[in-house]
């Protein structure tokens, strides 16, 4: 596979600006962590060397008409540079798109997916299990329709093979591969801070 150098990805947290600074405190430890992950993933994996970086987006939510919605971060992600891809990790769903049913959504050099929050207190451990959980393997999902369609797949591989094999890891009991602090791979029932999908199973 080509080593492609020149690729920018840009991980940009959003939240409502009266939350943010607190969400920072909970939050941005395990998201730079991940985004240093993905950075070596992609790496490892694909061949594929991004130069990355990651910012929080805070957003002052507007009237009916000028809600915080996929439109929003697509105006967003043009108005930053569309050659640029910006993943963003946001506090809503999108309502429509190939991949609405994980909370997320996909097109060429931008992707989104809604940011799962625990709802009680929890220890920094907890909390980044949670995360690993809840929003790591969903990560992957959307980075993957972006890696292979980079590396010159067709559509039905670059989507549809993703969602089949999504389909494996949610119905079919397929595990999920676990990643330690270290980037190891390491089991479930261990301390893993990294969730993604099993790429062995995709021809890539």
């Amino acid at each position: 596979m080509e080593n492609i150098s020149n690729n920018k990805l840009f991980f940009i947290y959003v939240a409502k600006n009266e939350e943010w600074k607190r969400l920072e405190q909970e939050d941005w430890n395990y998201v730079s962590s991940m985004v240093k992950f993905f950075y070596w993933w992609t790496k490892k994996y694909f061949h594929l060397k991004f130069d990355i970086d990651a910012d929080i987006l805070p957003v002052i939510t507007g009237k009916l008409f000028d809600r915080m919605s996929l439109g929003y971060l697509l105006r967003d992600h043009q108005d930053r540079g569309q050659s640029t891809y910006h993943f963003y990790l946001s506090y809503f769903k999108p309502f429509w798109g190939a991949c609405h049913n994980i909370g997320g959504y996909a097109t060429s050099n931008f992707g989104m997916l809604d940011w799962i929050r625990p709802n009680n207190t929890c220890s920094d451990e907890q909390r980044s299990k949670f995360f690993a959980d809840n929003n790591c393997a969903r990560v992957s999902h959307i980075l993957l329709h972006e890696i292979l369609r980079i590396v010159g797949k067709k559509q039905k591989d670059y989507f549809d093979k993703v969602h089949d094999l999504w389909d494996e890891h949610e119905y079919k009991d397929l595990p999920f591969l676990y990643y330690n602090e270290h980037y190891s791979n390491v089991t479930r029932d261990s301390y893993y801070r990294f969730v993604t999908m099993d790429i062995s199973k995709l021809r890539y």
